[in-house]
């Protein structure tokens, strides 16, 4: 284990009745997700949890009334015969019922496959499929609709139930009141529940598909219980902080941090919808908030473009704060004392500027800021550090239930994931690819032997699939995935997705795509930042004032404008050529193409963490490439 990962070995903490705890990696967790459920709202039964929006007012759910709303439904599953080990499908856009669902299908002793909201309908017929599911809960009409497309082609399906009252389908008051009718119903659901111990399956995440068909990663109780409360030592919070949950609930990393939520007792606020976010942000006012690379690219994308429309002086004094946070970054990131002149200067900074930005942003009492999913550029995480926003990197994949790096306050390095949890080992192979091992890691792929046994290493390393290094101190730093390195006919190895993170740090491009392999030189794709775009062409007299309000086809006919500008094509070309000249030549961009479509998870170009699906770019625009090489 890395120098400094260890903390000191904790005693068992106080059982609560029925409740027991193991030993993983050196922590003592609960033997299952329902038990740490149970002991923590024994704990604090009047804690409000789950707030989410009734109107314009956000409201909370008590412990005491969640717990009794999971037991009613896990009895109203079990009244329906879900059996354990049983799979249970759940389609739904994150809402504050997400949760208590997949504890009640947990408290059943089934197992919950979540499944993107976003996915088409063959996909979600995939998941629903593959592992046998017979009873699935849906949100809303939209992903019934996508069932009953399918229907047909899934024999083994029984039952669909549905968050929201619709037609035909049992909705989840239903669920609880079948629960209440059911004869000794919580002494079933007790019983399911205690039974269930670290070793027990508790989900099947199906992997985001970048390179393939997604396969059904099997996590346990133990592999999320220790994850999660080994992500909580090192990133203490508490019941007096909370944060907005906004990215899928399907997902590895937002499932784990529910759990640690659930283990420290923090609030959680469930956004209305990405499109709320910003407002709800502001609203909530978030203490800890986690997120994916690809929101703080578009944050710091919407700042740069806000300061670019500000009146010259305003342009000035942001700037000036700016440089005295990066001249005072190293300083304070290392916890070193500042000079005078710097604490002097800082102190006004932040006073002027930057303590202003961060309540229009997050309210007043951000404290730190978490991203995981995908590698972030190292010069955003430098940014936002010198407006005092702290974004500490992790790196983890499904397979080892999210995170099994991360970096600490106190202890952050830019350009590295940071050091293991403690219990978990990363090792590098002879090639480059890092390997991981610890009671994080995964049981293996659903149905899938071939595949499981593919990717372990006779030592029972996990092979990630991602290449990195890692230094004398431990840390941990990502360069690219495996799978995706460009092989240029010269011989040399391109990283695309360090390439994609620079040309993403323009706040003009909102997602690119950068190919060439078995080619002589790199071209790239790009899409716009539509908000940017659209403000930098108001600003300068493209477009009229109110184009930044329009919809549908009048926008789309304002994007034209934009990419045929002479203007336009100018500043984007000397934003690359100024990007290029960071890189090494064989690594340059010598053409690109600016898309007018975007590109989104529900059409299947970008994965549910927003992260490019390249092999299904490449064939899409297949056409496009080839003529960058004409």
């Amino acid at each position: 284990m890395s120098e400094g990962a260890a903390l000191v070995h904790d005693a068992p903490p106080r059982r609560a009745e029925h409740v027991e705890l193991v030993e993983l990696g050196g922590l003592w967790i609960h033997r299952s997700l329902p038990a740490l459920f149970q002991q923590r709202t024994a704990e604090a039964p009047d804690a409000l949890n789950g707030f989410h929006r009734v109107g314009d007012e956000w409201q909370g759910e008590s412990a005491a009334s969640s717990r009794a709303r999971v037991e009613r439904l896990a009895a109203g599953l079990i009244a329906l015969g879900v059996e354990p080990g049983e799979r249970v499908g759940l389609i739904s856009a994150t809402r504050w019922e997400w949760p208590l669902i997949d504890l009640a299908i947990l408290h059943a002793g089934a197992v919950t496959v979540g499944i993107y909201a976003t996915l088409a309908a063959g996909e979600v017929k995939h998941q629903l499929e593959h592992p046998g599911v017979r009873v699935v809960i849906v949100d809303r009409a939209a992903q019934l609709a996508k069932i009953e497309g399918v229907r047909d082609e899934l024999p083994q399906l029984k039952r669909v139930l549905s968050i929201e009252p619709l037609e035909g389908c049992l909705d989840l008051d239903g669920l609880a009141a079948l629960g209440e009718g059911l004869e000794d119903g919580p002494a079933q659901v007790a019983a399911r529940w205690q039974a269930l111990g670290p070793g027990d399956l508790a989900t099947i995440i199906y992997t985001s598909g970048t390179t393939g068909r997604p396969k059904g990663a099997m996590l346990s109780h133990g592999n999320l219980c220790y994850t999660a409360r080994a992500a909580s030592e090192v990133l203490p919070h508490n019941a007096c902080d909370r944060s907005l949950t906004f990215l899928p609930l399907a997902h590895a990393l937002q499932r784990v941090a529910t759990y640690g939520g659930i283990y420290s007792r923090a609030q959680a606020y469930y956004a209305t919808s990405v499109e709320d976010m910003e407002r709800e942000l502001r609203q909530v006012a978030p203490s800890i908030q986690i997120s994916v690379p690809r929101i703080w690219e578009k944050l710091h994308a919407r700042i740069l473009a806000r300061v670019a429309a500000a009146p010259p002086s305003r342009r000035r004094v942001f700037k000036w704060a700016l440089e005295v946070g990066r001249r005072t970054s190293r300083d304070r990131l290392s916890g070193r004392p500042l000079s005078l002149r710097n604490r002097l200067a800082w102190g006004l900074a932040r006073e002027v500027v930057i303590t202003p930005l961060k309540r229009r942003i997050f309210g007043g009492s951000i404290k730190l800021l978490t991203s995981g999913g995908a590698p972030i550029d190292p010069q955003l995480l430098e940014f936002f550090f010198a407006l005092d926003l702290l974004i500490l990197e992790g790196w983890g994949l499904t397979e080892t239930a999210a995170p099994a790096t991360l970096n600490l306050p106190g202890q952050c390095r830019f350009g590295t994931v940071g050091r293991p949890l403690r219990g978990t080992e990363v090792r590098q192979a002879a090639d480059g690819e890092l390997l991981v091992r610890g009671p994080g890691v995964f049981q293996g792929y659903f149905r899938d032997e071939d595949a499981t046994q593919a990717s372990f290493t006779d030592e029972g390393f996990f092979l990630t699939g991602d290449l990195g290094e890692i230094d004398a101190q431990g840390y941990v730093k990502i360069t690219d995935r495996k799978k995706d390195l460009i092989v240029l006919s010269t011989g040399k190895k391109v990283a695309p997705q360090r390439i994609e993170q620079v040309l993403q740090s323009i706040p003009l491009v909102g997602n690119a795509l950068v190919h060439g392999d078995q080619r002589s030189y790199l071209v790239a794709l790009l899409t716009l930042d539509l908000e940017a775009a659209l403000h930098w062409a108001v600003a300068r007299g493209v477009l009229p004032p109110g184009a930044p309000s329009a919809t549908g086809d009048e926008r789309d006919e304002h994007l034209k404008s934009i990419v045929a500008h002479p203007q336009f094509a100018l500043t984007l070309d000397e934003a690359i050529q100024e990007r290029n000249q960071a890189l090494s030549p064989f690594e340059q961009l010598k053409r690109w193409r600016v898309l007018i479509e975007s590109w989104s998870p529900a059409e299947g170009t970008l994965t549910p963490t927003l992260k490019v699906r390249r092999r299904r770019l490449e064939e899409r625009y297949r056409e496009v490439l080839q003529a960058l090489y004409a």
